[in-house]
């Protein structure tokens, strides 16, 4: 999931290693400055204002170079977790829900300071041992010291992080929650207007009870992180005094290198409060990865090769299931409910209605019939012969489902513009004077349902492919475009020579189709043709 390219590792190992030569050089001539063992003169002045003016056009340009990597990083992941999303299985995310889409993006988003991280852990690292390696130069017994003191505070923070990280994940899992909510707001907002009650009871118990919880929890973080990094900042102070008042005396270190050890330490201590303030997003980036790895885990399609394929069929004359049985394997739904075994035969031309009670397996069957489900037993066959994907069959078909959604852009192929066929469904599904205009804007906004509906079975019309699926789509309409959706519309799909499998229950309107099937705990019970319908498949 995670990758960062060795050009990139390479750049960020020179520009440290450079960076840090250049600073030691500066803290170099600064101590023999002061301790008087340079002399002020041209070479010095020179090589100082050298190495600051190269330092300082060295990190502009790195700089530059880590935006870039970083930013290239980034749009690396956002893409690959939308490809991901996009190659979900319906039931994954039946299973799953889709709140954990949004903190995945979250977690994406903290991915942005990886290459920064990498840079300034490796440049402080590589700073604190120079200089340490300065120190021992001077005196080594005074350096063991302050290494055990360095080593100590990294001890306690290390000892914090372990402790905090898991209290890290579970903020994620409040934000899991809270984006959970708002959905609910979202997809349930009309129930939520006419209920104060049931508003009340999502603010309090629910959305306020989870953003205090999570506040609690992000405070005690924080604050503990802080407390740390307090804890690092005064301890050089401690540190500092050792150096001034007991390691000269107790003959450990001269007097004339307290001044270099006093400047050492306090410039290498923004190269240790940078190590230690990386400790935060380091532990986030790791609970962020883990996350990560489990949602891909989650949410991966057991069947990754599958790929859409331009050479795919544009018609058929008949495709068959034989013996197709789908089983739900998710605990939140009946684990008992099973399809199939389901044997049906459908032909170029037929208008077939699917009709059943609830829970009877309609929905099933439309999502293994699209390709939206892979069935757990039988095979699929097009023109006699065994398909190897369900991409063969979606190639074929255009569906309005029972919650359809009209994209807010068109992801088509097709055009709006200018396009008479589109002109002239609009005047089929009588909108014309709905939509005023052939712009992208004008077809996709706020529409009633029943019209939200005609919306999207003219954009599937526009796809211009041989099977249309439509599950309850005449549930929203109104009396007068039922009728002329079964008697007109329906009958001119057919001579223009599409095949319509449709679920309904309006049993007045049997007589427009080819072929009747009545499903009844996920199975096919009845199959039958106009002449022989009767009341009794209710």
């Amino acid at each position: 999931m995670l990758k960062i390219k060795s050009q990139h590792i390479a750049l960020i190992s020179v520009y440290a290693l450079v960076s840090s030569l250049l600073t030691l050089g500066i803290i170099y001539i600064i101590n023999n400055t002061l301790s008087g063992k340079f002399s002020a003169s041209a070479y010095i002045y020179t090589t100082f204002f050298s190495f600051v003016i190269y330092a300082y056009l060295l990190n502009i340009f790195f700089q530059k170079q880590l935006n870039r990597i970083a930013f290239d990083l980034l749009t690396q992941m956002e893409k690959q977790l939308f490809q991901k999303i996009l190659e979900i299985p319906l039931i994954k995310i039946e299973k799953w829900g889709t709140q954990r889409f949004y903190t995945a993006v979250e977690d994406i988003r903290i991915f942005y300071s990886l290459p920064g991280v990498i840079t300034s852990a490796f440049s402080s690292l590589l700073m604190v041992v120079l200089c340490i390696g300065y120190l021992i130069s001077l005196s080594w017994v005074s350096a063991v010291i302050i290494i055990f003191c360095i080593i100590i505070i990294a001890g306690m923070y290390y000892l914090v992080i372990n402790l905090l990280s898991k209290s890290i994940e579970k903020i994620r899992k409040y934000n899991e929650f809270y984006f959970g909510y708002v959905q609910d707001v979202v997809n349930g907002f009309k129930e939520l207007m006419i209920s104060d009650k049931r508003k009340e009871k999502l603010r309090e118990d629910y959305v306020y009870k989870n953003r205090n919880e999570a506040y609690k929890l992000d405070f005690k973080i924080s604050f503990s992180f802080l407390s740390i990094g307090f804890i690092s900042q005064y301890g050089m102070y401690i540190i500092i005094g050792a150096i001034l008042f007991i390691m000269p005396e107790l003959g450990w270190l001269k007097k004339e290198f307290v001044i270099p050890y006093v400047l050492v330490i306090l410039f290498i201590g923004g190269p240790i409060n940078a190590l230690v303030n990386l400790q935060d997003i380091v532990t986030r980036l790791f609970v962020a990865k883990k996350r990560l790895d489990s949602f891909y885990e989650d949410f991966k399609n057991e069947n990754p090769n599958q790929k859409p394929h331009k050479e795919f069929a544009a018609d058929f004359s008949i495709f068959s299931f034989n013996n197709i049985r789908f089983n739900y394997k998710n605990e939140n739904t009946d684990g008992n409910f099973e399809l199939g075994p389901v044997n049906l035969e459908i032909n170029k031309g037929e208008v077939i209605f699917i009709v059943g009670g609830n829970g009877s397996g309609k929905s099933t069957f439309i999502n293994i019939l699209t390709g939206l489900y892979v069935p757990d037993q039988g095979d699929i066959f097009l023109e006699g012969k065994k398909i190897n994907s369900e991409k063969e069959v979606q190639n074929l078909i255009s569906a309005v489902f029972t919650s359809n959604h009209l994209f807010s852009q068109n992801y088509d192929d097709y055009e709006l513009k200018d396009n008479e066929k589109y002109k002239k469904l609009l005047e089929i599904f009588k909108l014309e004077n709905v939509v005023k205009d052939d712009s992208e804007e004008s077809a996709r906004r706020h529409f009633s349902k029943g019209q939200s509906k005609r919306m999207a079975l003219i954009f599937a019309l526009l796809e211009d492919k041989p099977i249309l699926v439509l599950d309850e789509w005449a549930a929203d309409q109104d009396p007068y475009f039922r009728k002329y959706f079964y008697e007109e519309l329906i009958p001119r799909l057919k001579s223009e020579g599409k095949t319509i499998i449709a679920v309904t229950h309006d049993d007045r309107y049997f007589q427009y189709c080819d072929k009747l099937l009545k499903f009844d705990s996920g199975k096919i019970v009845k199959e039958d043709v106009p002449e022989n319908f009767q009341n009794a498949y209710f």
